[in-house]
């Protein structure tokens, strides 16, 4: 019997090569544009549900990240009992009425910039915050994945300055047994991606800073005060 792990490992480094080649240079123009909102005060924003949540996971205040990132959920303003908790888990998306009760719980600030991950790229919720961000004059990078893209009443790319591609099939199917397909390369690939970002941040703060603002995990001495004097930049409520 053939070894089906060794086949999804095999595919799923294919995939990540040909992504790479595809858009090494874009993944480098979104980590500058990161970098350069970082550098003059601003936070990058960070939205995503479901499946793209899991990129917003990658980027967003862990150890071994960038700090001034910032991820806008749902389930902030369902605990604060601002939204309905039904909404908040996910049918929010197709009421683009409700985001400026989702954006109330943060501290917003105009040198921010923002980063929405679709892989549809045509939620009513997150066009109408593209459209914000593009009327307040700043940056957005979209993440999407042109497979499943939805071209049609306005999209999230319409509003982007840059892009990135999850470069995932449709649908996102990995290894075939017997006639049917297990597993999926497109969240693993974004993942990558994501830390892509990070990994290019950190060199651009090198070559700018001669530092960068990383994370420490909290199972090294001194880490709690290191993050916190990183935090403590943004008034300890802009990042959270």
């Amino acid at each position: 019997m053939a070894d089906v792990k060794r086949q999804y490992v095999d595919l799923v480094l294919q995939k990540i090569d040909e992504n790479y080649e595809m858009q090494h240079e874009k993944i480098t123009k979104v980590a500058h544009m990161f970098g350069e909102c970082m550098r003059n005060g601003g936070v990058v924003q960070l939205f995503g549900h479901k499946l793209a949540e899991e990129f917003v996971n990658e980027l967003n205040f862990r150890a071994g990240g960038i700090v001034p990132f910032h991820a806008i959920k749902a389930k902030d303003s369902a605990l604060r009992g601002l939204l309905d908790k039904s909404l908040a888990q996910g049918e929010f998306l197709n009421h683009p009425e409700v985001l400026d009760t989702i954006l109330s719980p943060y501290v917003l600030d105009d040198r921010d910039m923002y980063c929405l991950i679709s892989l549809n790229g045509n939620e009513p919720f997150a066009l109408e915050l593209a459209k914000r961000v593009k009327e307040n004059g700043q940056k957005l990078v979209v993440v999407t994945n042109m497979a499943t893209y939805k071209n049609s009443n306005g999209t999230l790319l319409d509003y982007a300055d840059e892009y990135l591609d999850f470069g995932s099939g449709d649908p996102d199917q990995a290894v075939e047994i017997n006639g049917t397909y297990y597993g999926q390369w497109g969240t693993t690939i974004g993942a990558v991606v994501a830390q892509q970002i990070t990994a290019e941040l950190y060199n651009y703060f090198m070559e700018k800073e001669g530092a960068a603002p990383v994370l420490l995990s909290a199972n090294l001495n001194g880490s709690d005060k290191h993050n916190n004097d990183l935090v403590v930049k943004y008034g300890g409520k802009r990042i959270r």
